[in-house]
């Protein structure tokens, strides 16, 4: 279907899967909530099926493309909102300025983009992803899917299933089913009511301390800003030696940290009821 209409071959080794329902298409856009003040990145354009309905939401569009054999059928979309990239993502997104996230996601890279868009400030991403990695991030502790991607995931963002998309709706077929979903950065409200993410996001956040340093300022920082306390270094650091946490694991920096040690962090978090 896309090879007739716009002349060229998608190749799915690439990840090139584009969106061919229309209906599906505008549904994707509808629940992005899209606003005339947004803007919105779109992540993998493609042909631009998904690119040009954005644009008539008369948001600012940055489409970010890798491939640029597409620039010539990209080019018909002339619409002042609407700018396109020729870029890696995972390059580029540091110096983009976006406040929603739109993407029918390359698979491959769905890991590394969701590591780009922890801490990241934006209100709302609605991404196309394949259903295994949607059980991977939604997954429960004890659960076969469940790991240090999941707990992270939790830690930064609600994920909220909307649907699921055929294989048919896609021109390459593509082999595994895809899930649509939200993913929404937790909010002070969030993390007042469940502070050990609060606690695991500042330590994912600061990957190049010690477990030791990122722990007292994720401490001090959860009842400054999230409880509304006052705290001192001093409090923070009676409060991890209550914990009685291994040495070995607190001089590990948390870029180096596996699930099993947020595990055990996770069973000394009774300081904070």
């Amino acid at each position: 279907m896309i090879s007739k209409k716009y002349g060229i071959k998608p190749d799915p080794s690439k990840d090139q899967h584009f969106l061919t329902n229309p209906d599906i298409i505008k549904r994707i856009v509808l629940i992005s909530e899209i606003k005339p003040k947004d803007r919105v990145l779109e992540i993998g354009a493609g042909v631009g099926t998904l690119t040009e309905r954005l644009a008539k939401t008369k948001a600012k569009i940055i489409a970010v493309e890798m491939d640029k054999s597409f620039e010539k059928i990209l080019k018909k979309l002339k619409r002042k909102n609407l700018r396109i990239i020729y870029e890696n993502i995972l390059r580029v997104i540091d110096k983009i300025d976006f406040n929603k996230v739109v993407s029918n996601t390359p698979y491959s890279i769905c890991e590394p983009l969701l590591n780009k868009l922890f801490g990241k400030d934006f209100s709302l991403a609605t991404l196309s992803i394949p259903e295994k990695f949607y059980r991977r991030i939604s997954s429960k502790p004890g659960e076969k899917n469940y790991s240090l991607l999941t707990l992270k995931t939790n830690a930064f963002f609600k994920i909220l299933f909307k649907f699921r998309i055929s294989k048919d709706d896609f021109s390459p077929r593509p082999k595994t089913e895809t899930a649509v979903v939200l993913l929404k950065p937790l909010l002070k409200t969030d993390y007042k009511k469940d502070p050990e993410k609060f606690v695991f996001k500042e330590i994912f956040l600061q990957g190049e301390k010690k477990l030791k340093n990122s722990l007292m300022e994720a401490i001090i920082n959860l009842n400054k800003t999230i409880l509304s306390k006052p705290y001192t270094k001093k409090m923070a650091r009676e409060a991890i030696n209550k914990m009685n946490l291994d040495r070995d694991l607190l001089e590990k920096r948390a870029k180096e940290m596996v699930l099993k040690d947020f595990e055990k962090l996770k069973k000394k978090f009774m300081f904070f009821s």
